[in-house]
């Protein structure tokens, strides 16, 4: 089972700030968007079984993934957050 980070962040309390790298920590994202995209990110979450948050997560995520090289010059921590948590276990070893 994957746990949604707002899970995590919650389950962390304080903790957060150690346990996590900067980079992944939740913040807070306003934006105005055309009134269609709002309903598709609702209504897939609503077809997921999860949050807007968490579908808008996993959307961004496929697009830092996808400009990953063009951005690793101007977001040094982009690689580390990309690759966490599985990057944790390797720098542990």
């Amino acid at each position: 089972m994957k746990w949604e980070q707002s899970v995590i962040d919650a389950a962390l309390g304080k903790d957060t700030v150690v346990v996590l790298p900067e980079a992944i920590r939740l913040v807070e994202l306003r934006a105005r968007v055309p009134r269609y995209q709002r309903d598709v990110l609702r209504a897939l979450a609503r077809r997921d079984g999860t949050s807007v948050d968490a579908v808008l997560t996993r959307e961004l995520e496929d697009v830092a993934c996808s400009y990953r090289e063009e951005l690793a010059a101007s977001l040094p921590e982009l690689s580390e957050a990309l690759a966490w948590p599985e990057g944790v276990e390797a720098r542990a070893n």
